[in-house]
């Protein structure tokens, strides 16, 4: 296939192991994902001319120092040994698909030959135990609250999205959760943190990172991977518009990566992009529908519920693999285009990422 020279293509991906506690630092957890993307490019460190990163860390009582559990772009280009930057950023409370919006405008623009995107998180040790913090999520929770009176569901399908983001975990080697699905009985069990929202509809902080690289299509070695394409993009109070941007209509989307860092997220988004009818987000799960052998695969890694609280970073690079059909033991049949989206409601930006350019 004759790759487009202007066209805006993933790569190469990497990621770090994913644990909840660590004894090494966050620069140690950056490096591996970033040496792991470069070489999946084919390319070497000294080839990166351009860096795109979201530093900030969104726990509650995070430090917010670089280098603790913050990795901005000085940090990061000295810790990698990257000299010819040409280009760089770091987004303030960005996400990892904003980051590849910036990426793209930056390679649109000549300004650079390859980006590295780096997105890290790094979890301390709690000062109290999360039951005894009910502000978390507590705006989520209220909207969740409003959502399942309105729509007429339950705790249940509640439930049923964690469930599946389990079931899916437990094919992902590196989620945190990939070896421990959850009974309905258990979760009723679970501590709420604030209703109808308990531990298990929240995702879980972490110690990870994930990168990718990007290019333009004249700059794409000879001997990189599969690729996978960026078709369109969206931001702000309108996502559903990424369907015009990429040229791609809601039914040829064959997966979905959806943002899931409360359970209850995931009904409106379903049904915020057309693939579900109004209120009918729950309905669209409890079905099947968004299992792997439903009409529309949703968060085929485990999504943040059953990976990890990687901020979106492991819903762009499942996209990655999927597109570009190396996800491994979960790679589904059909997958020649995803939707991702990452950010909570009208906070959210996306992109749709395809194997034909």
């Amino acid at each position: 296939m004759k790759r487009p020279r202007d066209a805006i293509a993933f790569i190469g991906v990497g990621g770090s192991e994913i644990v909840r506690r660590a004894d090494r630092g966050i620069t140690d957890f950056a490096r591996d994902a970033a040496i792991g993307a470069i070489k999946d490019a084919g390319l070497s460190i000294h080839d990166i001319d351009g860096y795109v990163g979201a530093p900030t860390a969104t726990a509650p009582g995070a430090a917010h120092l670089d280098g603790a559990d913050e990795l901005w772009v000085g940090s990061a280009a000295k810790s990698l040994e990257i000299s010819k930057l040409q280009w760089a950023v770091d987004l303030h409370r960005g996400f990892p698909t904003d980051m590849a919006i910036a990426a793209a405008h930056a390679l649109h623009s000549k300004s650079c030959r390859y980006v590295l995107g780096v997105r890290a998180l790094y979890s301390f040790p709690a000062a109290r135990p999360v039951r005894e913090s009910p502000a978390i999520g507590a705006r989520f929770a209220v909207r969740a609250s409003a959502y399942l009176a309105r729509a007429g569901a339950t705790r249940r399908d509640l439930y049923e999205v964690v469930a599946l983001a389990r079931r899916n975990a437990a094919r992902n080697p590196i989620a945190v959760w990939r070896d421990r699905l959850v009974s309905f009985d258990e979760y009723m069990a679970a501590p709420m943190i604030a209703d109808p929202l308990c531990r298990f509809d929240c995702d879980m902080p972490v110690c990870a990172a994930g990168a990718f690289v990007m290019a333009r299509g004249a700059d794409i070695p000879a001997g990189a991977n599969q690729l996978a394409w960026l078709l369109g993009t969206s931001g702000g109070q309108r996502p559903e518009l990424v369907f015009d941007n990429a040229d791609v209509k809601p039914r040829e989307i064959q997966c979905a990566q959806l943002y899931d860092g409360f359970s209850s997220m995931l009904f409106e988004f379903l049904e915020s992009f057309g693939f579900a009818a109004a209120d009918g987000g729950w309905k669209f799960v409890r079905e099947g529908s968004a299992d792997r052998e439903g009409r529309l695969p949703v968060n085929t890694f485990g999504g943040s519920l059953g990976e990890g609280r990687l901020h979106g970073m492991g819903h762009v690079r499942e996209a990655i693999l999927q597109v570009s059909g190396r996800a491994g033991p979960r790679q589904l049949p059909r997958a020649a285009n995803c939707l991702v989206q990452v950010g909570p409601f009208d906070n959210s930006s996306c992109l749709i990422l395809g194997c034909d350019p």
